[in-house]
Order: structure tokens, then sequence, then C-alpha cells
């Protein structure tokens, strides 16, 4: 895939298939974000992948600690349905108001707790930083993210990247056995898009080229 189509075309998505991902692929995905440049080469991140039985596991631990109101597979797959329904009556080009969040209140209930159990993807990554690296570490693990995000996306996956995870912290480290040395800095899941979902078709505006972006020549 050529870089800039990689760059350009890549997208968050929020329903994936069930499908598996193979050791190989995710292998080849993770070695790509251990190439990412860092700062004097410190490498500062730590990544865990959760798949299989791990990843159920895991996905289990956040919907208990969601509380009594997280939904449960089952419940979160008739959410997903009926966002879906709302979303397949929207245009496609006015996206501008009609964020998923903003949609109606199954639609921000669907983020919510989507994001809390990864958009039950079959891979959820959680990255994690040793605690004497600082906060500084965390421009270094962006870096990395987003070759997890462009490799992906070559290798015919999609991700998306999640802060919300983080808010039960404690059951991430219990259930991954995440050190107690290292501070926990975000989120990714990863899967095969289920391209006929329409929660995956939003596209979002970019801000324009002119107001981002300043060359000074004189």
């Amino acid at each position: 895939m050529d870089t800039y189509e990689a760059l350009l075309h890549r997208r968050s998505v929020r329903k994936y298939l069930k499908d598996p991902v193979a050791p190989e692929i995710i292998n080849k995905i993770m070695t790509a974000a251990l190439w990412a440049p860092s700062g004097s080469n410190s490498q500062p991140w730590r990544f865990y992948v959760a798949t299989g039985k791990k990843r159920d596991e895991l996905l289990d631990a956040m919907i208990a600690a969601s509380g009594p109101d997280a939904p449960s597979v089952e419940a979160y797959d008739e959410l997903v349905e009926r966002v879906e329904k709302t979303r397949q009556n929207i245009p496609e080009g006015n996206t501008e108001e009609t964020g998923i969040r903003r949609m109606s209140e199954d639609g921000a209930k669907f983020i919510r707790f989507g994001s809390l159990r990864f958009y039950q993807a079959p891979v959820m990554i959680v990255v994690a930083t040793p605690k004497q690296f600082g906060a500084t570490s965390h421009q270094s693990i962006g870096a990395a993210i987003q070759n997890i995000l462009l490799a992906a996306h070559a290798e015919g996956l999609a991700t998306c990247w999640l802060g919300m995870p983080l808010i039960y912290r404690d059951t991430l480290i219990d259930i991954l056995h995440i050190l107690k040395d290292e501070v926990l800095v975000t989120s990714i899941s990863l899967g095969y898009p289920d391209k006929a979902s329409p929660i995956n078709k939003l596209v979002m505006p970019r801000m324009p080229f002119e107001k981002a972006v300043h060359v000074i020549s004189d």
C-alpha cells in the first residue's frame, strides 16, 4: 500500500468482524510499532496485546467494571443495531452535526460503552511506559501508535485509538498483569472492519489546510 494512501484513507473503526487476527499479522504490526522514532532511542513503550481467551476475559472484566448500567454482550449488540438504523437515515455528507455521540441517547451510550469494551474487537492493545521515563515519553509513544494504525490499515485491518478504557486502569493492570513500575498511557482496538456497518461510514471533516498550515519563507 502506498504511504500516502494509508495516511489519507485510514479511519477510526467502531464495529469489527468477529474473525480472529492471525498471530503472524499481529506480530508484523507490533514490529512496526517498535521501529517508531523515540527520544534518544529510549523506546519507552510497552505493549500488552490481548487475544483469544485473554481478550474474552478482559472484555468480561471491563463490562463488570462499568457497573450495573453496562449492557451485556447481547444487549450491546442490540444497541449497535439501533444506532446503525439511525445512522442509515443520515445523509453521508452531513457530518459536522451527526457525530455518533450526538445522534441520540443510544449513540452516546454506544460511544461510552463501546469505548470501554474496545468495541468488542478481537484484539485489544494496552500501551504502558516505565515510570522513569515520565510524561515526555508520550511523544515517542504517539509515534509508535501511529505506526500501529498505519500498519494495520496496510494489512486490511482497522483500529480505534482509545483513552476511555483507562478509566478502569486497575482492571487492565490486573487482567493483563501489567508491571507495577509501569504507567498506562492509552489503548487501541484492532480487528477486521465490518465494512457494511453504517457506523464505520462516518467521515468527519478536517481543518482547512490554510488554517492549519503556515508556510513561512520570508
